[in-house]
């Protein structure tokens, strides 16, 4: 009796990259970094992107628990390039990514709360006030941002298997 050979799992690295491009965009581009202000959701889009068009791409079936780790994959690396991207935009126009959303927020917060008007414009100050980076700081804070995005996007791999299941279930 010989052995059965299972065949490996096609490469993920371009849908790993689509992903943390995706998430990229979605922590970097002016205003459309609002839209992780409502649970983080362009960091979980970007896991369930990446997720669908490996499992589509490719025709493999991902358990929930392959899918979380290919999306925190994902998330990791987009999470950590998303800091690189944003240290290099600010030293090299002086653009600070996610500022005016955090603007929009204070002015938002402000009208909604005036008796708290002074702490939102605190707020805004701290988050605006120039700060030096080491590279040491860089890279800390790269690692730090991929291991806290990483489990989002995970969640969302994670809901693009159990809805492509789902519709697998129903047509068949």
């Amino acid at each position: 009796m010989g052995a059965e050979i299972i065949p490996a799992k096609p490469g993920k690295a371009p849908e790993l990259i689509a992903g943390a491009v995706i998430l990229i965009l979605t922590t970097i581009v002016p205003y459309l970094t609002l839209v992780n202000a409502f649970l983080f959701s362009g960091i979980v889009f970007s896991g369930a992107v990446a997720a669908y068009i490996y499992i589509i791409r490719h025709q493999v079936r991902l358990s929930y628990g392959e899918a979380f780790v290919f999306g925190a994959m994902s998330g990791f690396i987009g999470g950590a390039l998303s800091v690189l991207v944003a240290y290099l935009l600010e030293k090299a126009t002086g653009y600070r990514p996610g500022l005016e959303s955090v603007r929009l927020l204070v002015e938002w917060g402000s009208r909604v709360a005036p008796e708290e008007a002074a702490t939102f414009r605190q707020m805004l100050a701290v988050v605006t006030a120039p700060v030096e980076v080491s590279l040491t700081d860089l890279l800390v804070s790269m690692l730090i941002t991929g291991i806290f995005y990483a489990p989002f996007s995970g969640l969302g791999a994670r809901l693009t298997v159990l809805i492509l299941k789902r519709q697998a279930r129903r047509a068949g």
